[in-house]
């Protein structure tokens, strides 16, 4: 009854409501959607000339569930499918002729109504300088013709948050997800103009014991032992470029790893388990 009676006088009061608040981690499981939205060249005006769906793949995003992470890069397709068109690619310069804004993000409506916290971690940053990738929270009208959004820069090897406070009645669609902005990418540059590797937020070296998965020792010469109080899935790592130099899927709550052919370094490690992912920076010595 206090509670009913204190909330009914703050709002005959006009006092503020404290709202809920919820906090998501990057889950490469989930459901991504993709939308661009696609500008002219600055050098052109810089105007907006259209948004639609579009297909995760084709944004050259990599949603990798058994690994863990979600790998962003330039859009792509747009010139390699149309490289005579000048709408996209410039006849006398070859170059790409639009900024293509590659949105990949979740959709969910439980979250309308509350301040949101979204986490997560970068495994690698080789993204050209030419294009910007940030992680966002956007938050819609009814009918979309407003938005409120928060960014986060995202750097190698480091978490990042992004927070949404600004909670008003009119919200009505949730989005959290990335984005990457720069010209329209000739394929044939694909391999030069990197990519954005996200994750679970990072764990520390003191931090493991706290989500129940012990690992040691770390740093590492050789043998790396994983243990966890649920089922190890897979386990996944990562050097700091962002390349792929182990993946194992033990279905085990144990399992050791022969790191002996690894170079000395740090590498982002990716346990999936059956309650949940983490990662976690490996020192090999």
């Amino acid at each position: 009854m206090k509670k009913i009676t204190l909330l009914l006088a703050m709002l005959i009061g006009g006092l503020p409501l404290i709202n809920a608040q919820n906090t998501v981690e990057v889950d490469a499981n989930a459901t991504f959607v993709g939308y661009a939205n696609v500008f002219e060249l600055p050098a052109n005006g810089g105007a907006w000339v259209f948004g639609q769906p579009w297909g995760v793949p084709e944004l050259k995003t990599v949603v990798d569930p058994a690994g863990g992470t979600i790998t962003l890069q330039p859009n792509f397709n747009t010139y390699g499918d149309n490289p005579t068109d000048p709408f996209w690619v410039n006849q006398s310069t070859g170059e790409g002729n639009k900024i293509f804004e590659g949105n990949t993000y979740v959709e969910d409506a439980s979250l309308v109504g509350s301040e949101l916290t979204f986490n997560g971690g970068v495994v690698s940053y080789t993204l050209d300088a030419e294009y910007a990738a940030v992680a966002f929270i956007k938050v819609f009208n009814l009918d979309f013709s407003v938005v409120k959004e928060e960014t986060a820069e995202m750097v190698a090897g480091e978490n990042f948050s992004v927070v949404y406070t600004n909670v008003e009645p009119e919200d009505a669609w949730v989005q959290y997800g990335f984005q990457v902005v720069g010209v329209n990418a000739n394929p044939a540059d694909e391999p030069t103009l990197g990519s954005v590797v996200v994750s679970a937020p990072i764990l520390g070296v003191n931090d493991v014991n706290n989500v129940n998965v012990s690992i040691y020792p770390n740093p590492v010469s050789e043998r790396l032992n994983i243990n966890a109080t649920s089922e190890i899935t897979s386990v996944v790592m990562y050097n700091i470029l962002g390349a792929k130099v182990q993946s194992i899927t033990p279905n085990s709550t144990s399992v050791t790893m022969n790191l002996s052919g690894l170079t000395p370094g740090v590498y982002l490690t990716t346990i999936n388990t059956n309650t949940g992912t983490k990662t976690v920076n490996i020192v090999k010595k």
